[in-house]
């Protein structure tokens, strides 16, 4: 399954074994976007939690993809929480990452209490 976008009290989930192609990451981003446009009408920060444990390896040019898509789609305000499957991959998401809103987890009770934080 790619990654399905789900709305949750509290936060935005992303889950699903990843994106296999560079057409489902512009469409998955596509929706993404969408969706926090419209929740920043209402909230000053999205909370969001990408939960990538049963991700596979991106092809090379959706990891390309991602990473221009990733600095424009988040802002500052926002609060997004990774959740990866073993550390080699927890570091490896941490330097793609902006840390001004971004932490990288092993467990989703860490990421929720990252985003429950004010």
């Amino acid at each position: 399954m790619p990654l399905q976008i789900e709305r949750r009290p509290g936060h935005i989930l992303v889950h699903g074994n990843g994106l296999g192609s560079l057409a489902e990451a512009q469409q998955h981003f596509r929706e993404l976007s969408s969706l926090l446009v419209a929740e920043r009408q209402t909230v000053k920060g999205v909370r969001l939690m990408i939960d990538l444990r049963a991700a596979t390896q991106h092809p090379a040019e959706v990891s390309a993809h991602i990473e221009r898509v990733l600095p424009v789609l988040y802002r500052a305000t926002d609060r997004v929480a990774v959740v990866v499957r073993d550390s080699i991959r927890k570091k490896e998401t941490k330097a793609s990452h902006d840390p001004t809103y971004t932490d990288v987890f092993l467990s989703r009770e860490a990421a929720e209490a990252y985003l429950d934080q004010v």
